[in-house]
């Protein structure tokens, strides 16, 4: 794998982090678990509704990367690849997965991402039913 598409995973990778519930470990130990609403190029990151290791609320922290040990995602993220796969065999040469988002077009009308299915129609019909099944034999 080429170092150009490393980093282009990498960030794939952490902007599919935005929206979701982390816990980010400092050097100094402490820790801030909440929201990450925004992160930059230097790795800054701006978290809401967070509670810290003390036990403490803030509505809003931002946290300079180099205070930073390491970020743990803590809310189960479910990757689409699997699903564009399986979808591709019920709708051949429609379904195209975007790797950057997360996020699946099947025709020119259906959407799929971690919060499900946006489209009308017989076929975004059959697609939320496959989702369905997909998000539920994931918890099991």
């Amino acid at each position: 794998m080429a170092f150009g598409e490393g980093a282009r995973r990498f960030n794939a990778e952490v902007m599919g982090m935005l929206g979701r519930m982390v816990l980010v470990n400092l050097m100094d130990g402490s820790s801030y678990r909440g929201q990450l609403v925004g992160i930059d190029q230097g790795l800054n990151m701006v978290l809401v509704n967070v509670v810290s290791s003390k036990n403490e609320r803030y509505p809003k922290v931002l946290i300079r990367s180099e205070a930073i040990r390491d970020v743990a995602l803590i809310e189960e993220y479910i990757d689409l690849r699997e699903l564009a796969k399986i979808l591709e065999k019920y709708f051949p040469g429609m379904v195209k997965y975007i790797d950057e988002t997360n996020t699946i077009i099947v025709g020119e009308n259906v959407t799929v991402t971690e919060e499900g299915v946006k489209g009308t129609g017989l076929m975004a019909r059959r697609v939320k039913e496959i989702y369905d099944e997909y998000v539920q034999s994931r918890r099991r």
